[in-house]
């Protein structure tokens, strides 16, 4: 993933295109498979990255490849939105106002009203599929931030709504229930990762009793989107979704491995690591995808699952 030229960014777009412009086999959508187009679509955006400044239409449409959102609703949506506040609108209120509200372009293009009115929907939407689907969703924190980027990037309330619940019910169900299970098993995971990856970082914060649950809540919690700027979460995100919420654990510790002289030559290393450094997509990107290779394959499957698989113990 390089930064590149205005030209280089131009041609990039154009190949982007060219994959998206593709019919898409019938075959893949029934059977569920990825084709061909997704997988072109998937190297692209790690080895090139998304060239949002090229063409601003690439991102949107790539999300909901990749989401396989297809079936978009106008009247599903609206009859949502006709319904008015749902039960924990007030819950809802609270968060919003709060949303990434240090990013001025963020706040010009998101108002909190749109934000309100896609979580009172989705909330609407869990109460009407309730009796078929294994798990159950409300509102829960941290759902406002992970809201926000769709909203961000989707030319309409409409797709950023189905992208939204078909990310929040698909790619990461149980880091928005009630408990937060997955957030937890995924700080947890962070901790066991980190060790293996660097055991002098992993002792050094442990000798200063810090554990993942203690500074990297919010980052995993938000999928990192509580880490500005806001360009750099998307273009994390586009590797994110691509390739599986899962890595946002081992983002979280390529930042921790970008800020690890600091950290180790601090006598308080929470002071640090209360507030990451800007975020820097490239960078963790590359180091997450190296760090894949270090891991155990049966803390890596773990890892894969922990977003989504409900144990039955």
């Amino acid at each position: 993933m390089v930064s590149s030229s205005p030209q280089s960014s131009a041609a990039t777009a154009h190949s982007f295109n060219k994959i998206l412009n593709q019919p898409r086999s019938s075959k893949s959508k029934r059977s569920g498979d990825v084709d061909e187009g997704t997988k072109k679509l998937r190297r692209m955006i790690l080895v090139e990255g998304i060239p949002s400044a090229a063409d601003s239409t690439l991102r949107p449409r790539i999300w909901k490849i990749l989401l396989r959102v297809d079936d978009i609703s106008a009247g599903t949506f609206l009859e949502y939105v006709a319904r008015g506040p749902c039960e924990v609108r007030e819950k809802i209120r609270n968060d919003t106002f709060r949303t990434l509200a240090t990013d001025r372009g963020f706040k010009e293009r998101v108002r909190e009203d749109m934000l309100v009115r896609l979580l009172d929907a989705f909330v609407w939407r869990s109460h009407d599929r309730q009796e078929t689907q294994q798990l159950g969703f409300t509102y829960v924190q941290g759902m406002n931030v992970l809201a926000a980027p769709f909203l961000y990037t989707m030319p309409s309330e409409l797709e950023a709504f189905f992208c939204f619940a078909k990310f929040i019910e698909e790619c990461c169900p149980l880091y928005v229930q009630p408990t937060l299970e997955g957030v937890h098993r995924g700080l947890k995971l962070l901790d066991r990762c980190l060790k293996i990856v660097d055991p002098d970082l992993f002792a050094y914060l442990r000798m200063k009793n810090l554990s993942a649950e203690i500074y990297a809540f919010p980052s995993v919690l938000t999928l990192c989107a509580c880490t500005p700027p806001l360009d750099q979460v998307l273009q994390l995100w586009d590797f994110l979704l691509a390739f599986g919420v899962h890595l946002n654990v081992l983002c979280v510790i390529a930042q921790l491995l970008l800020m690890r002289d600091e950290v180790m030559a601090s006598s308080s290393p929470m002071r640090l690591l209360r507030t990451f450094p800007p975020l820097e997509a490239v960078p963790v990107i590359g180091i997450a995808v190296t760090l894949v290779r270090d891991l155990p394959p049966d803390l890596y499957d773990e890892l894969v699952r922990h977003p989504y698989e409900i144990n039955h113990t």
